[in-house]
C-alpha cells in the first residue's frame, strides 16, 4: 500500500491510500483503500499528517505480507551490496533481447557445433558491462548478485570469447536489424576514430597494418588521444543519422586515423546493404585519398576544413564581404568549386579527376569570441614557456609552441650563430594573422544540391560521436583493456559495442542522459527479506524510466511473482518501443 496525492479539476490535492492488484485478466491495477480528504486541511490540523499516513500504509503492508510468512524488515536498512540483488540489469537485458543478438549467436552455434552457453555468456558479459563494468572473471563471480542472474562456468568464458570474435560482423548486423532503423538512416553516417590503451610494456609483434582482417588488430604505440605512452588499439566507429552506433572496426595502434576510412567503407556498405552513403567527418578525414576513395565508390562526404590553413584563393573569398547572408551575429555563404582527387578509373589507381564540391562558409560572433579567448589563453601560456628555456625544451604542447620562435644567438652581439644559446619569443605576428579568421568555419561536401543550412545542420550533429566515445570510455569503462590475444580483444570490443548500443538506445527511450540512466540501473535493488518477499531500493530516476517504458515498479515491497511479471512487461515494452527518430537530411 502507498499514499498518493491526486489533484482534482478544482486544482486541489487530495490524499488517498491505494494498493496494487491484478484483475481477472492479470493486468496490473490500483484501487483506493482509504480517502483522507484535502491535503491542505490535513496539514493545517497536523503538519505531520502525511508522514503518519505513509507510515500507516507501510505498517498495513507489513501486516498483510506477514500473513504469507515470517519476514524481517527495517525501514532504515541500507544496501550493503551483499544482500541486495540488482534488478536494474533487466532493463539492459530487455533491450538486448530486442536486438536479437543472442538468437544470432545460438543460430551460429548450432551450425558450428558450439555449446549452447555462448549466447548466455554474451548476454551476461554485455549486461554486466552496463551494470558494473569489470573484468570477465568478475562478471561471472558477480552474476549471483543479479536478480535471476544466469549461472555461468568461468572455464567456458574464454573459449566463448573466441566464438564471439568470429561473429563480430554478424552481431553488428543482427543488432542493426533489432534497432529497427529505417533504411534512410544509413544514407548519411558519422565516422570518427578513437583509441584505447593497454597496460603492457611493449608492442605486439608483427603489426598487420590497416588492411588487416577483423580480429587481427595488434597493440602498437601510436598517437594516443589521451596522451599516454601505452600501446593502443585504434577503433573506427559509424553512427547512423539518428546518432545511434551502427558498426565499428579495429586497427593497429600505429595506423593513422586518416587512413582507416577506405578500409572500412566497402565493408560497411556490404554488411549493411547500402548502395550509397554520405560520410560526415571532421577535418582529420578531409584528405584527398579519403575523398577520392569515396568518389570512386560512388559515395559522398560532408567534412570540415580549416579556414586558417586554406589556400590563398579560398581565404580571399572567405574574407571578401560580398555574398554573405545573415546579420551581425551569424552569416553564411557558399560556392561551387572543383577539386582534383585521386580516383580509380579503368583499374588504374590515383588518377587525378576534377570533382565538383560545394564549400559552405559560416561566421558566428559567438565562435569568434571563443576563438579569441582560446588564443589569448594559449598566448599567455606561450609567454610563460618562452621565459623558461628548460620548460620549453621539455614541453610537448604543440598548440602553445607554435607561437614561439626560437633563434640561436650570440649574447654579446645579438647575431644569429651556431652556438647552443637560444632566444625564445612569442610570434605575435602569427597570432594576429590567425585572428583574422576567428569565428569562421568551412564545410566541404560532394552534395552540391543540398541547401547550405542543411549541410551545416548535418555537420554540427557530429558532436554525437565524441559524446558516444565518452560514454564508452567513462561510463562503461571500456578501457584499459586487460585481455591479451587478438581474438579476445576483438570479443571485448564486441561486448563493449553492444553495451554502448544498449545504453544509447535506452537514453533515447527514457530521455535520461547516460550518467543518470546507468546510475539508476546500477542502484535498483531487491533485498530478500523472507518467504519470496523483497524490499525494493528504487533510485528517483526510475520514476522517469517507468513513465517512458510504461511499466511500474513503484512499491517498497514486491514478491518474486511481482518482479517476474514486471520483467516480462519490461521485455515486451522494449521489444515494441520506438527508439529511433525521423532521420536528418
Amino acid at each position: 500500500m502507498i499514499v498518493r496525492l491526486l489533484k482534482g479539476r478544482d486544482g486541489v490535492a487530495r490524499v488517498y491510500t491505494v494498493e496494487s492488484y491484478r484483475d481477472e485478466q492479470g493486468r496490473p491495477r490500483q484501487r483506493t483503500i482509504d480517502t483522507h480528504g484535502r491535503l491542505d486541511v490535513l496539514l493545517a490540523a497536523d503538519p505531520q499528517a502525511l508522514d503518519k499516513l505513509k507510515q500507516q500504509a507501510r505498517d498495513r503492508t507489513v501486516q498483510r505480507l506477514a500473513s504469507r510468512g515470517t519476514i524481517s524488515y527495517d525501514t532504515a536498512l541500507p544496501s550493503d551490496g551483499a544482500s541486495g540483488l540488482n534488478a536494474g540489469w533487466w532493463l539492459a537485458e530487455a533491450m538486448l533481447a530486442r536486438l536479437g543478438v543472442e538468437r544470432a549467436v545460438r543460430a551460429a552455434g548450432r551450425r558450428a557445433g558450439w555449446g549452447a552457453d555462448v549466447a548466455q555468456i554474451l548476454s551476461l558479459l554485455v549486461c554486466s558491462r552496463v551494470v558494473w563494468p569489470c573484468s570477465k572473471k568478475a562478471a561471472v563471480e558477480r552474476a549471483a548478485h543479479l536478480l535471476g542472474g544466469p549461472e555461468v562456468d568461468l572455464a567456458r568464458v574464454y573459449p566463448a570469447l573466441d566464438h564471439i570474435a568470429d561473429l563480430t560482423v554478424t552481431l553488428q548486423q543482427a543488432a542493426s536489424t533489432g534497432v529497427g532503423r529505417p533504411k534512410a538512416a544509413l544514407a548519411t553516417v558519422d565516422y570518427d576514430v578513437t583509441n584505447y590503451f593497454f597496460h603492457i610494456d611493449s608492442d605486439d609483434d608483427d603489426p598487420v597494418g590497416k588492411t588487416a582482417p577483423r580480429g587481427k588488430a595488434s597493440r602498437q604505440r601510436g598517437h594516443s588521444k589521451e596522451n599516454r605512452p601505452d600501446p593502443i588499439i585504434q577503433l573506427g566507429l559509424f553512427l547512423d543519422a539518428d546518432g545511434i552506433p551502427v558498426s565499428y572496426r579495429l586497427f593497429d595502434g600505429n595506423v593513422p586515423d586518416t587512413s582507416t576510412l577506405p578500409t572500412v567503407l566497402g565493408e560497411f556498405k556490404t554488411a549493411f546493404d547500402c548502395p550509397r552513403i554520405v560520410v560526415v567527418a571532421d577535418k582529420a578525414m578531409n584528405t584527398k585519398p579519403n575523398l577520392g576513395a569515396l568518389h570512386t565508390a560512388g559515395d559522398g562526404w560532408i567534412v570540415s576544413a580549416s579556414a586558417r590553413t586554406a589556400d590563398a584563393t579560398l581565404r580571399t573569398w572567405l574574407l571578401d564581404p560580398v555574398g554573405w547572408t545573415g546579420d551581425h551575429t551569424s552569416r553564411t555563404k557558399s560556392m561551387i568549386v572543383t577539386r582534383a582527387l585521386p580516383v580509380t578509373m579503368f583499374g588504374v589507381d590515383n588518377v587525378p579527376k576534377n570533382v565538383p564540391e560545394k564549400i559552405v562558409a559560416r561566421w558566428s560572433a559567438d565562435a569568434a569570441e571563443r576563438d579569441a579567448h582560446t588564443r589569448a589563453d594559449i598566448l599567455a601560456r606561450a609567454e610563460a614557456l618562452a621565459a623558461d628555456e628548460a620548460r620549453y625544451r621539455a614541453s610537448n604542447k604543440r598548440g602553445v609552441k607554435k607561437y614561439i620562435t626560437s633563434e640561436t644567438i650570440d649574447p654579446a652581439t645579438g647575431e644569429i650563430t651556431s652556438s647552443r644559446e637560444t632566444s625564445l619569443s612569442v610570434d605575435r605576428a602569427r597570432a594576429d594573422a590567425e585572428a583574422r579568421f576567428d569565428g569562421y568555419q568551412l564545410i566541404r561536401t560532394s552534395e552540391t544540391d543540398l541547401a547550405d543550412q542543411a549541410i551545416l545542420d548535418r555537420y554540427h550533429q557530429l558532436w554525437r560521436i565524441e559524446q558516444t566515445f565518452r560514454v564508452s570510455k567513462t561510463d562503461l569503462q571500456s578501457r584499459p583493456v586487460y585481455v591479451r590475444t587478438p581474438a579476445h580483444i576483438e570479443a571485448h570490443f564486441a561486448i563493449c559495442f553492444l553495451a554502448l548500443l544498449i545504453t544509447r538506445l535506452l537514453e533515447r527511450w527514457t530521455g535520461l542522459p547516460a550518467s543518470q540512466l546507468l546510475d539508476a540501473v546500477r542502484h535498483l535493488e531487491a533485498i530478500p527479506v523472507g518467504d519470496g518477499v523483497y524490499r525494493i531500493l528504487r533510485p528517483p530516476a526510475w520514476d522517469t524510466i517507468d513513465h517512458a517504458t510504461g511499466t511500474t515498479l513503484d512499491r517498497s515491497w514486491a514478491t518474486l511473482t511481482d518482479l517476474r511479471t514486471w520483467h516480462r512487461t519490461l521485455t515486451h515494452a522494449a521489444n515494441t518501443a520506438s527508439v529511433t527518430t525521423p532521420t536528418n537530411p
